[in-house]
Parts: C-alpha cells; sequence; structure tokens
C-alpha cells in the first residue's frame, strides 16, 4: 500500500476509509512504519484473497482431473463439444434436463448418488448432451469422471489385452461416476458380452453411480446384450426414457448464406 502525502487510504473493493494501525512497534524502521500505518477497517481484502485461493484450489483439482482424463483419451467421448455443454448454456424446459440437473445438484451436496441414471431413447434426443451437462457440473465441483466409449475401450482391450483391462476397471472402482456412452451399438460376441459384463459388474460391486447412454430399451438391452449384463443395470439405475425428435438439425439456411457471402 502506498500512502501519498497524509490522504487516508480506502479500501478498493467497498470505499471505506482504513484506520490508524496503533500496534505498530517501536523498534520498527520509519519506512516500515509508514508502511504500516493506516489497516483497512473491512475484510474486503481477506475475503477476495479466500476467493482467489479458492478459485486456485478449483482449477488445480480441474487440471488433476484432466490429466486422469488425458490417461483415458483413446477410451474416452470427453471432447470440445462435451466440455461445452452445460446447464447454464442448456433449454431446461426439457424434462431429463430438469431431472439431470436435479440429479447433479443432488450428488454434489450428498457427495455422491445413491444409484445411477439410464436414459434410453432415439437417435439424437439428447441423452448423451444431459449426460455431459451433469459430468461437467460435477467436474467443476472436484469430482472425478470417467466417460467412456465400449467400442474405442474394446479396441483398447483387444489390442492391450490384460494390461490395459486392468487399468481401467481400476479407475472404473475409484471414480466418482462411471458414464458409458451409446451402449449397444457395438459388433456383439462372446468376447465383447463378456468384457462388458465385466466392466459394468465392477461398477456395480463397487456400489457406485454410473450413468447409461443407449438407444436399446431395457428389454432390447435383455435380449441383445444378455440378462446379466441388464440385471445389473436394473439393479443400479433408474430407467428414464428421453422421448421427442432429434435435436441434431443442421442450419442449411445459415450454411448458405455463409457459403455466398
Amino acid at each position: 500500500m502506498e500512502i501519498i502525502g497524509n490522504k487516508v487510504p480506502v479500501c478498493k473493493y467497498c470505499g471505506k476509509e482504513y484506520v490508524e494501525n496503533l500496534n505498530i512497534p517501536a523498534n520498527f524502521p520509519d519506512f516500515i512504519k509508514q508502511a504500516m500505518k493506516y489497516i483497512p477497517a473491512c475484510d474486503c481484502e481477506e475475503k477476495q484473497e479466500k476467493k482467489r485461493r479458492e478459485l486456485e484450489e478449483k482449477e488445480r483439482q480441474k487440471q488433476c482431473l484432466m490429466n486422469k482424463v488425458k490417461r483415458y483419451r483413446d477410451i474416452s467421448v470427453i471432447d470440445k463439444k462435451f466440455l461445452q455443454s452445460t446447464f447454464e448454456n442448456s433449454n431446461m424446459s426439457d424434462k431429463h434436463m430438469g431431472m439431470s440437473k436435479k440429479y447433479a445438484d443432488k450428488f454434489i451436496l450428498d457427495g455422491t448418488a445413491q444409484g445411477g441414471i439410464l436414459f434410453y431413447g432415439g437417435v439424437g434426443t439428447g441423452k448423451t448432451y444431459a449426460s455431459a451437462c451433469i459430468c461437467n457440473q460435477l467436474m467443476n465441483n472436484g469430482k472425478t469422471v470417467l466417460v467412456m466409449n465400449l467400442g474405442l475401450y474394446l479396441l483398447k482391450i483387444m489390442r492391450e489385452w490384460a494390461e490395459a483391462e486392468n487399468d481401467v476397471l481400476n479407475y472404473v472402482k475409484t471414480c466418482d461416476l462411471l458414464v458409458i456412452d451409446d451402449l449397444g451399438t457395438e459388433n456383439i460376441s462372446d468376447f465383447t458380452r463378456e468384457k462388458m459384463f465385466n466392466l459394468i459388474d465392477t461398477r456395480y460391486r463397487a456400489n457406485k453411480p454410473m450413468i447409461i447412454t443407449t438407444n436399446l430399451t431395457p428389454m432390447e438391452i435383455k435380449v441383445k446384450l444378455g440378462s446379466r449384463i441388464a440385471d445389473r443395470l436394473a439393479g443400479s439405475c433408474l430407467e428414464y426414457e428421453v422421448k421427442g425428435e432429434s435435436k441434431r438439425k443442421f442450419d442449411k439456411k445459415a450454411f448458405a448464406e455463409w457459403l455466398t457471402a
């Protein structure tokens, strides 16, 4: 703090004048005494410093999380579009979005969730978008999230075998939320069905929440993926149908205007 003449400094946040500091040790040099002559009469600076430290810690936690995500980038669906999906930028009139927001808020309040969600419905209805909004709110509040594409995961373990599978399953046990996107789009064989079961069963036995998005109905999951997988999902997730027309619509008029401009 610089004091010019005898002018009493004021708080730059609330404008309140500083007060004279009556507790300066007598043996301090004059230049130190001059610098300590006045002290704030408010706690604005303390609050701002606390806010700054909280933001730094939040950014540190976010960076740690992103470093973990990088380890699983080859099986993850986290990309720029995913990270831009937030409740603040959303049309919250859709019922599944309102429910998703409540789920994320409750998750943060309680530290976890008592169960997961199976979002199912037609193509482009917003299932992945809703799960991305949940993930981003949790990650912004320090929660660890693993968002997986099963097709990419299966390719990874076919290339790297047991080491890759064990590495992923260890994180599946411990992360705060597991998300499996587009369940059921994979080519199904005995091998893929067994690996999918191992993944879902690992999370189920850890008693931690997971979110699944799929175009399959619960009955179709049972028929296509088997009763063991269907049973684990039914025993750990709320089945929620997302209805409506596809939201993946390309603005052809805007594109034409851009092209001819």
